[in-house]
């Protein structure tokens, strides 16, 4: 048995970097808790970083406005959701029990908060609709997500469990597709119950599997 190999050096980050990532998650945290007391509608840019210790001139360059910092305030923890998601995803388990394994954490994350959820989720595929610099793209949680998906669907083709002929990235869309509007109808409810929302979709992900199923 050889050497084992020299563990990659962990990078350092400068005091400006540092500094910067700090500045950054005060921000966050103090855009959440205003959010949460306050309302969306109620809360203001002026409040959110005076509790993060900051100018405002500082916070717009982070983000340019209310609804950015939402968007930020979710981000980064369904970026995290998502790779923990897909690490831990039963290899051999079917690919609806798959999907839900990926699924299911975030049906927790938005059930946590419903109402600002409702916010989030508007704001994130209503700005679509809205003012042309608005309108231009998804935010980058969304693509992760799209292509997380393909690849969980080109290893199920190479199982042998979906048929090969099948372009992955339409897959993955036809299945975003299904949790989105599912979702978005779940959240809508008065009080979202995990389990019920989680049963729903299965429902519908079963169905659109049949497609793309071998």
């Amino acid at each position: 048995m050889g050497p084992s190999s020299p563990a990659a050096p962990v990078p350092i980050l400068g005091l400006r970097e540092r500094s910067k990532r700090e500045r950054r998650a005060r921000i966050e945290e103090a855009a959440r808790q205003v959010f949460r007391e306050k309302g969306f509608e109620a809360a203001t840019t002026r409040e959110i970083a005076a509790r993060a210790g900051v100018g405002t001139g500082t916070l717009f360059v982070y983000a340019r406005d209310k609804r950015e910092l939402l968007r930020m305030v979710f981000r980064d923890q369904l970026e995290e959701l998502s790779t923990t998601a897909f690490a831990g995803v039963p290899a051999d388990a079917p690919l609806l029990d798959q999907l839900l394994h990926v699924f299911r954490p975030r049906y927790a994350f938005w059930g946590a908060d419903p109402r600002l959820s409702r916010h989030a989720v508007r704001e994130t595929f209503g700005s679509r609709y809205g003012g042309e610099e608005d309108g231009k793209a998804l935010p980058p949680t969304v693509y992760v997500l799209h292509d997380r998906l393909a690849e969980l669907i080109l290893r199920n083709q190479a199982a042998g469990r979906i048929d090969v002929s099948l372009e992955p990235h339409v897959c993955a869309r036809l299945l975003l597709d299904v949790y989105y509007n599912e979702n978005r109808e779940w959240i809508a409810d008065p009080v979202p119950d995990i389990d019920d929302g989680i049963a729903r979709l299965r429902e519908v992900l079963a169905l659109a599997l049949r497609a793309i199923v071998s």
